[in-house]
């Protein structure tokens, strides 16, 4: 009786969280802008707000507004310039007067400052009038300095950039478990962190199998499952080595298996292709077990995918160490059907290394599916569409397709025509899978679908 999917990654879940606290140099600190692109091992917090100060949100003059409430055409308000404040100047540098326009008037002209964006605000003033919305003259004399003209109201604390109003101290800018994106580089940098503190990248070792793969002449097939789940998993962020291709030899395998289960390299994740079935050179499940590996399961009630394998192998110790060690190798055996095996890629084995990175659950996109796009056979093979209690052969299934946004902004999905797991060529064009629950998806609304990218990261539309 095969596990459901949902129990499955139940248990995906709970070891890659026990083996999350076991791992070797698990995090680690890199330059800002060397991190992008990898997962946050805790939350930043902000230490401190910004801007700092309030500062001048356009070019203009610092003024008192309360003085230009009765401003217009016909009797503009007219201020005296008594500074200048650049961004970067220290406005407590300027006279005392020009910073007290109510007390320090000047012919009756109040005072203002001439201030740069991003200047620092200086006391006394609430406010920025624009350069456009000014008229410039000249003073009275030689000896006078020159003068504004403002002919309409200004609001309180217009163009003026509050302390605080981008960044309080205290807020959390980014959550454990995030990815680091070129465009939190701006907001990180401004707030002064220069090093980020993120989680190793997962140590994946990747082997196929199959004897039909190293023949030179009559049977030859290329190997597709290696270089995919290899190029996949770097994608995502792992830190991959391909193995290359084992033959079928119970006694190879196992050997291959013990030495990357105990290499130096530490490897978290030990992944195979191929040989996780039924036939009689399907010999992955028998070498397991000699080998005394934890069988978490081996059977998921998916399709494609159904005999997908997960177990914890245990690393040898090294020589002289002789602490009770739990930590583990998980090892995946994926069917080596190339579309199965891309299909368990995505469903299985990338939530474990999710989960092992401290990233959550990913949240699919809800897109309308296209009947018309869903072929006779791939109808047949769906689960019923009514909400009820699945039973144990009731399948999740996943099929790929193509989700775009229609001119009105809804997003929509249709599958790829051509869903056989042995058909590669609509993987060139496809950019998402489709996944149909066994209970139906009614609670997503009519005709709705849960929809996640091809390999994983962002769906770009």
């Amino acid at each position: 009786m095969s596990l459901s999917y949902a129990a499955a990654l139940s248990i995906l879940h709970q070891a890659a969280n026990a083996q999350r606290e076991l791992r070797q140099d698990a995090t680690s600190s890199l330059p800002l802008e060397d991190a992008v692109g990898r997962v946050l091992d805790r939350d930043l917090v902000s230490n401190e707000s910004t801007p700092p100060h309030d500062t001048a949100a356009m070019d203009g003059y610092a003024i008192h507004s309360e003085a230009t409430r009765t401003a217009s055409p016909g009797a503009p308000v007219r201020f005296r310039i008594r500074g200048r404040i650049g961004a970067g100047d220290d406005p407590r540098m300027l006279v005392l007067e020009a910073s007290m326009p109510r007390s320090r008037e000047i012919d009756n002209l109040q005072p203002c400052i001439e201030i740069m964006t991003g200047a620092v605000f200086p006391d006394g003033f609430d406010a920025c009038v624009r350069y456009e919305d000014t008229v410039r003259v000249a003073g009275n004399d030689s000896q006078s300095q020159p003068e504004i003209s403002v002919t309409k109201p200004i609001s309180l604390r217009a163009d003026r950039r509050l302390a605080g109003s981008d960044v309080k101290r205290g807020d959390v800018l980014l959550r454990a478990g995030a990815t680091l994106q070129a465009s939190n580089v701006l907001l990180l940098a401004s707030l002064g962190l220069t090093t980020i503190t993120v989680a190793a990248r997962p140590r994946v070792c990747v082997f196929s199998t199959g004897k039909e793969l190293l023949s030179t002449s009559f049977g030859l097939a290329r190997d597709t499952n290696g270089p995919f789940i290899t190029a996949a998993l770097k994608e995502i962020g792992s830190d991959v080595d391909f193995g290359g291709v084992l033959d079928d030899d119970a006694a190879l395998l196992r050997d291959r298996l013990e030495g990357v289960a105990g290499s130096e390299a530490y490897y978290d994740v030990v992944i195979t292709t191929g040989a996780v079935s039924k036939g009689c050179f399907d010999h992955i499940p028998d070498v397991l077990v000699g080998m005394n590996a934890d069988i978490q399961f081996h059977g998921v009630a998916i399709r494609p995918g159904h005999p997908v394998l997960f177990a914890l192998l245990t690393p040898r110790q090294p020589a002289g160490d002789d602490k009770p060690g739990g930590r583990k190798v998980a090892f995946f055996g994926l069917p080596g059907n190339p579309g199965a095996a891309a299909a368990c890629l995505r469903f299985i084995v990338v939530p474990y290394l999710r989960c092992l990175t401290g990233q959550g659950p990913e949240a699919p996109i809800v897109a309308g599916l296209e009947e018309a796009s869903m072929p006779a056979a791939a109808k047949d093979a769906l689960p019923c569409q009514k909400a009820g209690t699945p039973t144990w052969h009731s399948p999740d299934i996943f099929r790929h397709g193509v989700l775009r946004l229609t001119a009105q902004g809804t997003a929509v999905v249709r599958l790829s025509k051509e869903q056989s797991p042995a058909k590669l060529a609509p993987f060139t064009t496809a950019n998402c899978w489709v996944h149909f629950r066994p209970n139906g998806n009614s609670d997503l609304g009519s005709g709705l679908v849960e929809c996640l990218p091809l390999v994983a990261g962002d769906l770009h539309l």
